[in-house]
């Protein structure tokens, strides 16, 4: 699924399919607010578990999978806070299978999180929340029994995922809702946390655009300095 299809169906708020692992549901404000905003990060940062941001350096064959599921194997409070993140993205009762060389969460008869899936599932993910990777160390290594299976167990800091813009949903949730839009305060915890930074991002460009264009029908702003198409309320996020 190319970028655009993806964005349009967070928008639309419809479940995005992943190849062998079933529809993933974006949760709505109410259902963050409902479960606490730092147990959503915490969550999510879970998910977005990325190898290169341990201090250890790692085989190609490694997989962040590898990692993923290893840590979930070993470590029992890492694991309750996994599947707890499964359920509210796949809205399935996950379970750890192993069958001879091959491991993988079960989420429901016939879909799987898995190698070949769970990059595309942090795709996602990122997307969702309006997030950049993150490069620098987030994790220490905690445990040798995970040597059989990818030569070294880890332990995932609780470290949140960083937004682009210094600011938090709180105050993106509140401008939003105090900002004559057309949208009430409990219209917007119904929407998908996609839709949420989209709406500010958006907004923002809108009302940038908009005082500019004031401002050069003032005589505020040098109009011939402006590339208005640089600025348009449209351009994209």
């Amino acid at each position: 699924m190319n970028n655009v299809d993806l964005q349009l169906k967070m928008l639309a708020n419809i479940p995005i399919h992943l190849d062998r692992a079933g529809e993933i549901f974006l949760p709505t404000l109410k259902e963050i607010a409902q479960m606490g905003f730092s147990n959503y990060n915490q969550q999510l940062s879970i998910l977005l578990i990325d190898k290169n941001s341990f201090n250890h350096p790692f085989d190609d064959s490694v997989t962040d999978f590898d990692i993923f599921y290893a840590n979930c194997y070993h470590n029992e409070s890492f694991r309750e806070v996994v599947f707890h993140a499964l359920r509210l993205f796949f809205r399935a009762e996950p379970e750890m299978v192993e069958e001879e060389e091959r491991f993988f969460i079960r989420l429901r008869e016939g879909n799987v999180l898995d190698r070949s899936n769970f990059k595309a599932l942090q795709s996602i993910l990122y997307v969702a929340n309006h997030l950049k990777k993150v490069m620098e160390p987030e994790y220490n290594p905690v445990n040798s029994k995970a040597q059989e299976m990818i030569n070294l167990i880890l332990k995932t800091r609780k470290k949140q995922p960083k937004p682009k813009e210094k600011m938090d949903l709180l105050s993106i949730v509140s401008g939003l809702a105090w900002k004559q839009n057309g949208i009430s305060l409990q219209e917007l915890f119904e929407l998908n946390i996609y839709q949420i930074y989209n709406g500010f991002f958006i907004t923002n460009n809108i009302d940038h655009y908009h005082h500019t264009i004031t401002g050069i029908y003032a005589g505020t702003v040098d109009g011939k300095s402006i590339n208005m198409s640089d600025i348009h309320w449209a351009n994209k996020i």
